[in-house]
């Protein structure tokens, strides 16, 4: 039999790392904080980095009441996650009030330390603020290739390098905001609510 073409003749949607963390006190309580961070190659809008920070994901609030903030590099790629892709995640990330009331911040330093097998840290920061994102305990690398009914915009082809987090924080000026990562099911795989996505190609069949 023939060979099929290596390939891919879906519409590249956005691509980049993407990892971030949804924190509980307990698992039948409310989400205490949350965080999606963005590390992207390729949108419509361009490329960048983009820290989507819920400090009170139940507030309708930001700055100066709560760090319900958006920091970033490229404000037009920013706002094109918010809109095109966040908005269309079922769940906490695009319901909780914080979402709305996210303020959009200049970041002025971002970068990575620890490693990827034990303990991984992403540090953003804007003025008046130092965010550290800590992932401990680090899983076995799996890769996903997931088709819509697996993804949560329904409508894409995921292809992504997912390490699992047993032990996750977020630091803000020094101070861990409670919560702790919880069970996750995803495409009948058991994980936590703490991910390291790598390499995600996000693609319109």
């Amino acid at each position: 039999m023939p060979l099929s073409t290596p390939v891919n003749s879906g519409k590249i949607w956005w691509s980049g790392d993407n990892p971030g963390m949804l924190l509980k006190e307990s698992e039948d309580g409310p989400w205490t904080a949350m965080t999606l961070f963005f590390r992207i190659v390729y949108t419509p809008a361009g490329r960048g980095n983009a820290l989507f920070l819920y400090e009170q994901p139940d507030s309708g609030e930001s700055l100066p009441n709560a760090y319900n903030v958006v920091l970033h590099d490229n404000e037009d790629m920013a706002r094109w996650l918010a809109e095109n892709f966040v908005a269309r995640l079922p769940g906490p990330f695009s319901e909780s009030p914080a979402f709305k009331a996210l303020q959009y911040v200049p970041l002025t330093e971002c970068h990575t330390s620890g490693d990827t097998s034990s303990r991984y840290i992403q540090t953003v920061k804007a003025e008046g603020m130092e965010i550290d994102l800590i992932w401990d305990r680090l899983g076995t690398p799996t890769a996903l290739e997931l088709s819509p009914e697996h993804v949560g915009t329904r409508s894409h082809n995921l292809f992504n390098l997912l390490v699992e987090s047993r032990d996750a924080s977020i630091v803000v000026n020094g101070r861990r905001l409670p919560g702790k990562v919880m069970p996750r099911q995803q495409a009948g795989m058991d994980t936590t609510t703490g991910f390291v996505y790598f390499s995600e190609i996000w693609i319109e069949p």
